[in-house]
């Protein structure tokens, strides 16, 4: 199987979603292909790329143990395993059938050829999360940059260890501080404990930023609805140093001269 990452916080709005589809954006921009698998019955990354749906063909490929449905997306690289209202009632399938390794079947039987899969999960330590983390290699977890941001990490970490009795290849690659506040002290104090805590692990931030609030009523990742930006520059730089920690395998190198798509956000505006 394919390289599989997890985009997993048990706690709502810290940018998990966001965090899931503008890192997929941005490996596709660079020459990689990503299958993109909504996981959350909100559906909330299906529409950050201008599709919507009402999840039954994910819950009825679930229930029948079949390939998933993926769908082309207008995002360069990337497909989408769509999902809506309807997966909530997936839960019903693990309960009642072989448990949370359906959607690992689900997966390996999904043709397609990918260099990643990242699935955006639900915000919460239910079947559906729990059936990413088993079919996944790699997790990362984006946290807001505040201290109640952090409370929820050890709980996740510890999740994570639980779920390694399982599947021995899992493991947390990355702390992904969103919504980050550099020009204010305590913003400081949490980037400490963070390195404290997961050292080496702490990604480039994402600083708060209205175009990354903006995107997704336009249905397109950043990247695309406000190519340069504060929000494009700090997830491409973060893109860049997480495929170096997963050990991905670029198709091509991106351009990183000053007429590409890629210029940092500083750069840009004094264009």
């Amino acid at each position: 199987m394919k390289q599989v990452i997890a985009v997993v916080n048990l706690k709502g709005g810290v940018g998990k979603t966001t965090t899931a589809v503008n890192l997929a954006a941005c490996w596709g921009e660079s020459g990689k292909k990503v299958l993109l698998i909504d996981m959350d019955p909100q559906g909330s990354a299906s529409l950050s790329v201008g599709i919507e749906n009402s999840g039954n063909e994910l819950r009825d490929a679930l229930q029948n143990i079949v390939a998933l449905p993926v769908v082309p997306t207008n995002v360069p690289g990337m497909d989408l395993v769509p999902a809506g209202p309807e997966l909530a009632t997936a839960r019903q399938v693990f309960t009642d059938g072989p448990g949370d390794e359906v959607f690992t079947s689900c997966l390996r039987q999904t043709p397609g050829d990918w260099d990643c899969i990242v699935i955006d999960c639900p915000p919460s330590l239910d079947v559906l999360t729990m059936s990413a983390l088993m079919a996944s290699h790699d997790v990362l977890v984006p946290v807001e940059a505040s201290f109640l941001g952090l409370n929820g990490l050890k709980q996740m970490a510890a999740t994570i260890d639980s779920v390694k009795s399982r599947n021995a290849d899992l493991d947390m690659k990355a702390i992904i501080p969103c919504r980050a506040h550099p020009r204010r002290r305590i913003h400081w104090e949490i980037m400490d404990r963070l390195g404290e805590m997961f050292p080496g692990k702490v990604s480039p931030i994402i600083h708060e930023n209205v175009s990354l609030a903006e995107a997704p009523g336009r249905g397109k990742p950043v990247i695309l609805s406000s190519r340069i930006s504060r929000g494009s520059d700090d997830y491409r730089l973060a893109s860049l140093w997480l495929s170096d920690r997963l050990c991905m395998e670029d198709r091509e190198e991106p351009d990183l001269s000053p007429g590409s798509s890629f210029q940092p956000f500083d750069q840009a505006i004094s264009l």
